[in-house]
């Protein structure tokens, strides 16, 4: 009870001393607030979003493995393009291959595939829209061509079909694995189901007229197609179009239009460039059902004979097909991950996430902000324990004589280093109470005026990117030059137009605004841990303030005093 008492005595008899060291442990255990609030809400924000965000994937060739297993001997180390091409062929995953894998148990919550085949304009047909909205009238049985076409063929006769190397793009409907598809002037689009069009390759569209076509065999036949398509050959809800085959122009196909629908980017220009197929132009896709595909035989499994523009004979797929997985979470995406290579997927295959990749980079600002909270955290309670230490070892040395008093009428060394820890923990205390407080009105200002300024850098850094190459970054397919974050797709704010909009369009910019602002709120956690803080520096300082106390011989004290 003497030792406690006489340590109260002391911090308010000292009370300038007592005040200092209240102050300064105050203001380290607010910046400690403020950073480690900073750490911990970039956790919870990382962990918290991806956990409650739902996660497409889809499973592709690792072409990288691929090409280092194909490496020829010869001493420029170049890859056997044949042997690679022998390789992805025999590695071409199928529709059955995809859905042993679409299992509750592997923590797939759902799961919808795109089917894309190519079809021609034919005399009596529609006709195909070029990149500058006019209509292509050389039809696959015409005896017309174009300059290009003159080119590549020698005969004056119709172009021959091109093949088209196809890359894995997760949910736009390309053929996954490197497969490749004949180029026509049509792309005709299968979707499995609601989630699968949602998910459409050109991304959101609007139905104008009419619905979207069902699923069943008994909506065989049924299509939507795109305003600018319609417009441009007259065709009107209920009406009926008619494509020919690529490989055969003989064989045609007729549809019925039960919709048209109108897409939210202003793209009109064909994905690949100018040169590029007019079916890759957003306005060309005819969307159906997959059924639709399987009845005619343009599945993934069926091939058609093709004559290259080189007039080399070849087979290739009738169709294209990406299969996609969704989870609840990013915790099921990781154990999708670990159960289909425990389950026998090869290590040519790589399961990969659009939605992940897009989310990890939008992180970066948030992630540089918790990297600075560290080193402030890391800095701070260095220079708050050096300080708290020399600030004893001073009021250690002041009151030597006080220590020699105590020392020399009974009490031992042991209390009087106890009645120093006891005064640096009751001023420790305090000082941790108003410093836990300022640090908690302040963390959640303080954080976001940060994280506002990193997101600011990163746009800085964007922009000097773009002028570095005196215009706009290339915009993604689909989307317009130097649309970003706050584009229409992308902020959040669907037009309030009074029509269906269906699809829902995810690129890079919609994942840069992942993270706005940072709920570096103060937690029990938090205390917690500032709890531990202050314990931590009041044994520090105590240690030291016992070491010199130890050292200390009364009768020199009193004899030097004298």
């Amino acid at each position: 009870m003497f030792i406690i008492t006489n340590a109260l005595r002391n911090i308010t008899r000292n009370k300038g001393r007592s005040a200092l060291m209240i102050i300064i442990v105050a203001i380290v255990t607010a910046a400690a607030t403020i950073g480690l609030a900073i750490v911990q809400a970039a956790q919870r924000a990382r962990t918290d979003a991806l956990a409650n965000t739902t996660i497409s994937a889809q499973i592709t060739l690792d072409r990288s493995a691929l090409m280092s297993g194909t490496r020829s001997d010869g001493a420029d180390g170049k890859p056997d393009m044949d042997a690679m091409r022998e390789a992805v062929a025999g590695k071409t995953m199928t529709l059955a291959d995809y859905e042993q894998y679409a299992k509750e148990s592997y923590g797939v919550a759902s799961s919808y595939y795109i089917e894309t085949a190519s079809v021609a304009a034919t005399d009596g047909g529609i006709d195909a829209v070029d990149s500058n909205g006019g209509v292509i009238t050389e039809h696959a049985d015409s005896d017309q061509t174009s300059d290009a076409e003159d080119d590549a063929s020698s005969d004056g006769g119709a172009s021959a079909p091109q093949d088209l190397p196809q890359t894995p793009q997760e949910g736009k409907g390309m053929g996954a694995g490197g497969a490749r598809m004949t180029v026509g002037d049509f792309s005709l689009v299968g979707f499995s189901s609601d989630e699968a069009i949602a998910n459409a390759p050109n991304g959101v569209f609007t139905m104008d007229d009419g619905q979207v076509f069902g699923y069943g065999t008994a909506d065989d036949g049924d299509v939507i197609i795109s305003d600018t398509l319609a417009q441009a050959n007259d065709v009107k809800v209920g009406d009926s179009i008619t494509v020919a085959n690529v490989a055969d122009e003989d064989t045609t196909y007729t549809f019925k239009v039960v919709g048209v629908y109108s897409n939210s980017s202003d793209a009109s220009t064909p994905m690949g460039g100018p040169m590029a197929s007019t079916a890759s132009d957003p306005a060309n896709a005819i969307y159906t059902s997959v059924s639709t595909l399987d009845k005619l035989g343009l599945t993934p499994d069926k091939t058609v004979d093709v004559t290259d523009a080189h007039g080399n004979a070849r087979q290739t797929q009738a169709a294209t097909l990406s299969y996609t997985y969704v989870f609840d979470g990013k915790s099921n995406y990781d154990e999708f991950v670990r159960d289909v290579k425990a389950a026998g997927l090869g290590d040519e295959y790589t399961v990969t996430s659009q939605d992940v990749q897009q989310y990890e980079s939008s992180l970066l600002p948030i992630e540089n902000l918790a990297k600075f909270a560290r080193t402030l955290l890391i800095v701070v309670l260095t220079v708050g324990a050096v300080v708290l230490v020399v600030l004893t070892i001073f009021n250690i040395r002041e009151r030597k004589y006080e220590i020699g008093v105590l020392t020399a009428i009974g009490v031992k060394k042991v209390k009087v280093a106890a009645q120093y820890a006891v005064e640096l923990l009751a001023v420790t205390l305090i000082g941790l109470a108003v410093g836990v407080g300022a640090g908690a009105a302040a963390s959640v200002p303080v954080s976001n005026a940060l994280l506002s300024s990193q997101v600011e850098a990163q746009h800085t850094q964007i922009a000097q990117q773009r002028e570095q190459f005196g215009r706009d970054m290339q915009a993604a397919p689909g989307q317009r030059p130097g649309a970003g974050a706050t584009s229409d797709a992308t902020s959040g704010d669907a037009p309030d137009n009074g029509q269906q909009q269906v699809g829902e369009h995810k690129d890079a910019g919609s994942a840069s605004q992942a993270i706005a602002k940072l709920n570096a709120t103060v937690n029990w956690a938090t205390l917690g841990w500032m709890l531990l803080v202050g314990l931590g520096l009041t044994l520090l300082a105590a240690l030291v303030a016992a070491v010199f106390v130890m050292r200390y011989e009364p009768l020199q004290i009193l004899a030097d005093r004298s």
